[in-house]
């Protein structure tokens, strides 16, 4: 069995082969079937858009598990941030925080070497609205969206997202995002920044913190 076919009926719902996608979702298929995964990210190659796909039941499933754009809206104004961080129980820490009110705050950071910077989120776009799988959630918050939807389609004992649990996953926050790659300070140390990979919920390490990315003299 080899043909897929696209589950955004609608807008596409096209058969195709596999055979037919792109080398990355090619050779990360034939990982799964090997590993006997039974939940990835996959994108047809006739819409472009992204689905969840089983390869063992070799069953397709509609999503928006893209890493979000932030909407244009309106600017908020320092308090108004406060308050929406403060009414959706989001803990900044506040060396950070301060670090984003600066204008020692950089739009970009280098991650890793011959590769694309990622985007810092300023302290307005982590408080813009993104889409997660249909939910809408402040983009600091995202993380908690993919957690929810490895859950749902993997259950909870999912090994996506080690060594983290399902839950820390959820707690992280989001500062950054490069292509379908998100910067995220770990949940358990307020410390360590890693990368959640949304085309296949696996996470990686950076030899970043967020005290080296902030940079000396501010606490």
């Amino acid at each position: 069995m080899t043909e897929i076919t696209c589950p955004y009926d609608g807008d596409c719902g096209r058969r195709f082969d596999s055979s037919a996608m792109d080398a990355p979702d090619a050779a990360f298929l034939n990982t799964a079937i090997g590993k006997k995964m039974t939940f990835m990210f996959l994108h047809c190659p006739a819409c472009a858009r992204m689905f969840q796909f089983n390869p063992v039941a070799w069953t397709a499933q509609a999503c928006e598990a893209a890493a979000p754009k932030a909407a244009r809206v309106a600017k908020k104004s320092g308090k108004q941030l406060d308050k929406l961080l403060a009414r959706e129980q989001v803990t900044v820490p506040r060396a950070y925080l301060a670090h984003l009110r600066s204008a020692k705050s950089l739009p970009g950071v280098a991650i890793f070497k011959d590769e694309e910077p990622f985007t810092l989120y300023s302290l307005d776009a982590l408080c813009q609205d993104v889409d997660v799988d249909g939910t809408s959630y402040l983009a600091v918050r995202q993380l908690t969206g993919f957690a929810q939807a490895l859950a749902q389609a993997a259950g909870i004992g999912s090994k996506q997202a080690a060594p983290f649990s399902l839950a820390e996953l959820a707690a992280c926050l989001a500062i950054g995002e490069e292509n379908t790659r998100i910067l995220f300070i770990d949940s358990r140390d307020k410390e360590a920044l890693w990368i959640y990979h949304c085309d296949g919920g696996d996470v990686e390490p950076t030899r970043l913190t967020l005290t080296s990315l902030i940079g000396p003299g501010v606490c």
